[in-house]
């Protein structure tokens, strides 16, 4: 069997969704199934048209299944339903707004929650600044979750995450750095700043590298990537919410494999893990990745 995969990023641009792929294809390639992957980059203006033809190259090139990520909620729907009325399942990370066989929904908004209460043990009462992302579920709902907590217990946050002018639309490192050189020009007196992922985090500590950091700021990130872990170990961040990116693959990878092996699960809706914070008092039993799973190459093309 076949299963294709549509990657919203490809090449080394986020660690987190190369890991969310590689972790499905762990799964799939150990039951016997051949993943082959084709890139709608969601940062092109015509993403979910592309992201469309793909599942439209994949119907007719005869693939078992099709997986991709519904970063936008709304599309390719009349791509989706045509696989599906061909008889190919169709799988997704995130839900769509739309049917599909299965779809794997991440605690975004448990992140957000779980990140602000592992500051407010630390620090009493702090001024926040957020660095939002894209206007994407998955980032939406977690600075929704810090929002929520912070409000509730006494903490001020400083600027708008939800303003687009306040986030990394770019979802790579570079995006986070002017933005967090604005946020300390325009704040004084910040005890935290949060980029809402660890690619962000890493364009703050360049921003810093540039300017200078405010004594005693806490920096605190999601994803639990390699390089964040690093800066964690580095003492220049202190903490990342490791959501076990492979954790979220494999997930979606094992209910691929129960529905192709003959037991539908049509509508059916899974949770990926919810992972934990990765700082100074546990960094030494931080699992890369690669290590948590079979890694093999991306195929590319459906030849």
């Amino acid at each position: 069997m076949r299963v294709l995969y549509v990657s919203p990023m490809v090449g080394d641009t986020n660690p987190a969704i190369d890991a969310i792929g590689l972790g499905l294809q762990s799964v799939l390639t150990g039951a016997g199934i051949e993943m082959r992957t084709l890139g709608a980059d969601f940062r092109e203006p015509d993403c979910v048209g592309r992201t469309g033809e793909a599942v439209r190259a994949g119907v007719e090139a005869g693939v078992d299944g099709i997986c991709f990520y519904a970063l936008d909620p709304s599309g390719p729907a009349e791509d989706v339903a045509f696989a599906r009325s061909a008889g190919i399942p169709v799988f997704s990370f995130v839900r769509p707004l739309f049917p599909v066989n299965v779809a794997v929904l991440f605690p975004n908004f448990n992140h957000g929650v779980l990140m602000a209460e592992w500051l407010l043990d630390r620090l009493e009462a702090p001024r926040v600044a957020i660095i939002g992302g894209p206007d994407t579920p998955d980032d939406s709902e977690e600075v929704a979750g810090l929002l929520y907590t912070f409000g509730r217990n006494g903490a001020e946050v400083v600027n708008d995450p939800t303003d687009p002018s306040w986030c990394n639309l770019t979802d790579i490192a570079a995006g986070g750095t002017e933005i967090t050189k604005r946020a300390l020009a325009e704040f004084d007196d910040l005890d935290v700043l949060i980029p809402y992922n660890d690619e962000t985090m890493l364009g703050a500590l360049a921003a810093f590298d540039e300017v200078g950091r405010p004594d005693d700021l806490t920096v605190i990130s999601r994803n639990g990537s390699p390089d964040a872990v690093q800066m964690v170990r580095l003492g220049r961040s202190q903490g990342t919410w490791d959501l076990d990116a492979s954790g979220i693959g494999t997930t979606l990878g094992d209910l691929v494999v129960r529905h192709l092996e003959g037991d539908p699960l049509d509508g059916f809706l899974g949770m990926s893990p919810v992972g934990r914070m990765i700082e100074a008092a546990n960094v030494d039993t931080w699992l890369p990745w690669d290590e948590r799973i079979a890694v093999t190459d991306f195929v590319f093309g459906l030849e």
